[in-house]
């Protein structure tokens, strides 16, 4: 077996989303020993990732993302962070020169940003069409990240986990023009 196919499978294990409202007014503050949030200033790169010296489960790495969600309502219109964050204790390689390898663990992290832009834009959607109750930017948010573990599935299923070069290069197309569809959501 590839090592390229093996390490989707340990990464669906890994791959959820976090979703944290609060209405206290109190937004995250990132704790960078432990996460990296996305930014096209500062991607990641192998180093970010813990080096082990053996496969785990079959897998050659492993890159963990999740969402970070808080906010509320205040005075009547939402008042949301969303971030995208790469989690440093759960993602790690066996390699760190596979480049092929690499480019299909950072689409996951690409993809999550992408997703976290369409939350974005939701919740600006909803305050602008006055939507006040919470429960109904819960709904929105709950459904856009299932989306996204969908979606994050399904690129693992068509690229046969970056092995299959030709979706891998169609779903870098395809994650580069929502990105940039989407940039003022960044």
């Amino acid at each position: 077996m590839c090592k390229l196919l093996r390490l989707g499978l340990i990464f669906e294990l890994v791959l959820l989303s976090n979703l944290v409202l609060a209405q206290n007014g109190k937004y995250l503050k990132v704790d960078t020993t432990k996460y990296i949030p996305w930014s096209e200033e500062r991607p990641i790169t192998w180093l970010d990732y813990e080096r082990l010296d053996t496969e785990v489960m079959n897998a050659s790495a492993l890159t963990a993302v999740t969402h970070s969600i808080r906010g509320g309502m205040s005075k009547g219109k939402p008042s949301f962070e969303v971030y995208v964050l790469f989690k440093i204790e759960d993602s790690w390689t066996t390699t760190t020169t596979d480049s092929t390898l690499f480019a299909h663990e950072k689409l996951h992290f690409d993809i999550a940003e992408m997703y976290g832009r369409m939350l974005r834009k939701q919740i600006a959607a909803m305050g602008d069409k006055g939507v006040t109750d919470l429960a109904e930017y819960r709904k929105a948010i709950k459904y856009l990240l299932a989306k996204f573990n969908e979606k994050s599935f399904e690129y693992d299923d068509e690229t046969n986990h970056g092995a299959v070069l030709k979706e891998q290069k169609r779903w870098q197309i395809f994650v580069s023009s929502e990105l940039q569809r989407l940039h003022e959501y960044m």
